[in-house]
């Protein structure tokens, strides 16, 4: 499926969006899993079982800070006929496995039309191919439009709503700590609307360290870093770029800070320091460049099993979203709007 697949879903609440979501991309949601069991074998992981059984430990804190997502989940394994603890893992990926890859890069600038966002979707490349979805959803009053990944949530890349979009970088994979998974936090930005809403969500107790850039239709733009017992927060005028590095050097230690991915901060900055005005096509310019492998193809310039598996482009005022499927270097950008 060397395409994007597009979802429209009003339901009147989160286990009918969950269960329509299922039905839909039954079969895709099964190929991602049995996909998945192999893949977690070729790269010598551990076995499903064990990541099914280690999954149910989230369950706790999950089930304390949103049942409602948990119903979501549940809606969406019957929807789909699959086994929910499957779908759990899924969900629990980023905690229970660390592919060793570099992984997304986010840009937000500011344009004479208002800020938008840009966001590179880097995984391995068994994603590339019924990999993700994108959703425009309603659930009771509450619209969204969401980037997501096949077999889990919908906004588990990025999303956007009414009020603000929103993008997501991981951190130091290869630790982890029982609490709220990363993606059911994802998931949970698309019911906030303001930013005391977002720091809530934000300050739930992550299951791992991670960044994300907000961008409101009023224009301010917003990084949330999240680093394992303190959190971040940095406002930008022009532009505001991140990588899978701490922002404070103090943060930095050769395990979290990579060459790579401070090559490819220092890239995007570059070329925003180099330009007067800033619009939607500057984004695509760095979201398509190779020298840093900001667009990541298997080549010596990223990492050996690393690819960008998607693009998108938010624009948060006029409530649009552009997505390419893989590298935006060789696809078009489709819009959708909310």
């Amino acid at each position: 499926m060397n395409h994007i697949p597009f979802l429209s879903v009003t339901a009147k609440d989160n286990f009918s969006f969950g269960f329509k979501i299922g039905q839909k991309l039954s079969s895709q949601i099964k190929k991602r899993i049995s996909d998945n069991k192999k893949l977690y074998k070729k790269e010598r992981m551990k076995n499903f079982s064990d990541l099914m059984e280690t999954a149910q430990k989230f369950l706790p804190d999950i089930s304390k800070d949103y049942p409602h997502l948990l119903a979501e989940l549940r809606g969406m394994s019957e929807g789909a006929k699959v086994d929910f603890d499957e779908l759990l893992v899924l969900m629990c990926e980023e905690e229970l496995l660390d592919f060793r890859i570099p992984h997304c890069t986010n840009v937000a600038i500011q344009t004479k039309n208002g800020a938008v966002l840009g966001h590179n979707e880097d995984w391995s490349p068994a994603y590339k191919n019924n990999g993700l979805y994108v959703v425009k959803g309603k659930i009771k009053n509450r619209k969204f439009l969401a980037l997501s990944y096949i077999g889990s949530l919908a906004g588990t890349s990025s999303g956007m709503n009414e009020s603000f979009c929103y993008t997501a970088n991981s951190l130091d994979c290869r630790r982890f700590r029982y609490g709220v998974p990363v993606k059911f936090q994802l998931r949970a930005f698309l019911d906030a609307q303001s930013e005391k809403d977002v720091e809530k969500v934000d300050r739930k107790d992550s299951s791992i360290a991670s960044n994300n850039i907000y961008v409101w239709k009023n224009s301010k733009i917003l990084d949330i870093e999240d680093y394992f017992g303190h959190e971040e927060k940095f406002h930008a005028d022009k532009f505001l770029i991140h990588t899978n590095h701490p922002v404070l050097k103090k943060d930095r230690t050769k395990a979290n800070t990579k060459a790579e991915s401070i090559r490819r901060y220092n890239q995007a900055k570059e070329i925003l320091m180099k330009k007067k005005k800033y619009d939607k096509k500057t984004l695509k310019e760095i979201l398509s460049e190779h020298k840093t492998g900001i667009c990541a193809h298997l080549n010596k310039l990223h990492c050996d099993y690393g690819i960008t598996i998607a693009s998108v482009i938010m624009d948060p005022k006029n409530k649009t979203m552009e997505v390419a499927w893989a590298n935006p270097c060789r696809n078009k950008y489709k819009e959708y709007r909310l």
